[in-house]
């Protein structure tokens, strides 16, 4: 084989190991060199500044189009939560061809809701921002145009004597302007001119009573008030009463009853009775005694009355006994073995000045007096 020689070149070159390195002022040199010539708007700084800034603006205006969407939001919100829930208004309200002004409407004084009268004084004002020249107050009954009344420059009107019948009447005072109706103010006057029933049960005239207790019962017309002997009494709810007198002593007694209604008619019942002295107690013989835990109480409380039965002295065992308070019968009892009962009750639902507390066994009997008012403690 034959072995060619190299050519001259190729023997002259270095090998690349032994190449000589780049001296690194050299690349400053041309770095500097490129960023002399590099325009001020394409600076990688500049470049930076400026796209963080385009971002900047473009945030702030999302955020603004985002407030006024939230603001917007809730502003909807609050006007769907106001027409859900029921607001006060002040818009007038429609009275016949009109507007009416609630505010506006007069002001009545104090009507009697009952009177035995046929006529009543209508006054009243105006409240002072619904006073004009041109208004006056038109004045009917029942619907029925009586007249007018002028108002007063401090707003008063009145008093004018309206006619009343029997019965039922609706008092209207309107305020107009003209032909037209501001505001109305109502009121219904009873009359009752038919004076309450009054009926005595219990005693009758001309009867004789045994002293020192005398009770009286009866009835007279629901809601009316009673006096006995100069003592208001307070009738139950369906009229029915009863009352007890102490302390009467021997002899004739007069009782004057008088019933008044809420018209004020009144009824006058007057009793003449004969009252004989209480029969001597036996020496030896059956006895009772009543007393209460309670002598005054609020109306409807319940009380506690103990009855003790005795004979000869001794507990007198297994004796059926009735308590009755007022006209009211409780119950029928038997004492037990120390000859003594407690019944439970409930007070009387209306104030009395003092209940009968009334206990019957045996031919015998004993009462307590027991007071029920409001005031109670």
């Amino acid at each position: 084989m034959t072995v060619r020689p190299a050519p001259a070149a190729a023997r002259q070159r270095p090998p690349a190991s032994r190449r000589a390195p780049v001296d690194w002022r050299r690349y400053a040199a041309q770095a500097r060199r490129a960023r002399s010539r590099l325009p001020r708007s394409g600076h990688p700084l500049v470049v930076r500044l400026v796209v963080s800034l385009l971002f900047t603006l473009a945030g702030l205006a999302l955020l603004d189009l985002a407030g006024v969407g939230i603001g917007a939001g809730f502003a909807d919100l609050g006007s769907a939560v106001g027409r859900a829930v029921p607001q006060p208004t002040t818009t007038d309200l429609v009275l016949g061809a009109g507007s009416v002004s609630v505010a506006a409407a007069p002001i009545l004084d104090p009507l009697p809701d009952f009177t035995k009268n046929t006529s009543v004084a209508l006054s009243g004002k105006v409240p002072g921002f619904a006073l004009t020249p041109t208004r006056r107050i038109s004045v009917s009954v029942d619907g029925k145009s009586i007249g007018t009344a002028t108002i007063a420059p401090d707003g008063r009107f009145g008093p004018t004597t309206i006619a009343l019948v029997d019965g039922a009447n609706t008092v209207k005072a309107t305020l107009v302007d003209g032909s037209t109706e501001v505001a109305s103010t109502s009121a219904t006057v009873t009359v009752d001119r038919v004076p309450p029933t009054l009926t005595v049960a219990s005693p009758k005239p001309g009867d004789t009573v045994t002293a020192p207790d005398v009770t009286l019962s009866g009835t007279t017309e629901p809601g009316a008030s009673l006096i006995v002997n100069d003592q208001v009494i307070h009738p139950n709810p369906d009229g029915s009463f009863t009352d007890r007198l102490t302390g009467v002593p021997a002899g004739p007694l007069s009782i004057t009853i008088v019933a008044t209604d809420k018209a004020g008619n009144e009824t006058k019942t007057q009793l003449s009775l004969t009252v004989k002295p209480a029969a001597s107690a036996a020496p030896v013989g059956l006895t009772l005694g009543v007393t209460l835990d309670r002598t005054t109480v609020r109306p409807g409380a319940t009380v506690v009355a103990q009855i003790v039965a005795a004979d000869g002295g001794k507990p007198r065992a297994d004796l059926p006994v009735t308590l009755q308070v007022g006209v009211i019968t409780i119950g029928t009892y038997r004492t037990d073995a120390t000859g003594t009962v407690r019944v439970g009750f409930a007070a009387p639902d209306q104030e009395v000045q003092a209940a009968t507390v009334l206990v019957l066994g045996g031919g015998v009997s004993a009462t307590a007096t027991l007071a029920v008012a409001a005031s109670a403690p």
